[in-house]
């Protein structure tokens, strides 16, 4: 008996430590632009060489892929001109793909240091789909 709760202590345990590197959002997904918004699931997981990112659209079709972070450059103004500085943000960039369909997706961080934690917004488009993020 000892055992069993034992073992199962252990699971749950795996299973929270699983879960805390994985930070979901949800997105909107729209086909047209008379079609109404679907609600649109992903997770983001930090594999190496970037961000895991999976997303399950309206209709069942799962996406998955790599982003990379890819670090805007900070844009100075002219001198004498009152303009801030423009730039300097991070952005996730790639695709995911299901079977043979393809999204482009680009998130810009908000805060890097504090990825998808920090905030944002994001889209992925490709075919007759765009989902868009606002975390």
């Amino acid at each position: 008996m000892n055992r069993t709760l034992a073992f199962a202590c252990l699971l749950l345990l795996g299973a929270c430590a699983t879960q805390s590197s994985v930070t979901r959002l949800t997105g909107a997904e729209t086909r047209s632009l008379t079609d109404a918004p679907r609600v649109v699931p992903a997770g983001f997981t930090p594999v190496a060489g970037g961000t895991r990112m999976e997303l399950v659209t309206a209709d069942g079709a799962v996406f998955d892929g790599v982003l990379r972070a890819e670090p805007q450059p900070v844009i100075v103004p002219l001198a004498g001109t009152s303009q801030p500085l423009v730039g300097g943000g991070t952005d996730l960039v790639g695709e995911v793909r299901a079977g043979e369909t393809r999204l482009d997706c680009r998130f810009r961080l908000r805060n890097p240091v504090r990825g998808l934690d920090g905030g944002g917004t994001g889209r992925c488009t490709g075919g007759d789909r765009t989902v868009v993020f606002l975390f």
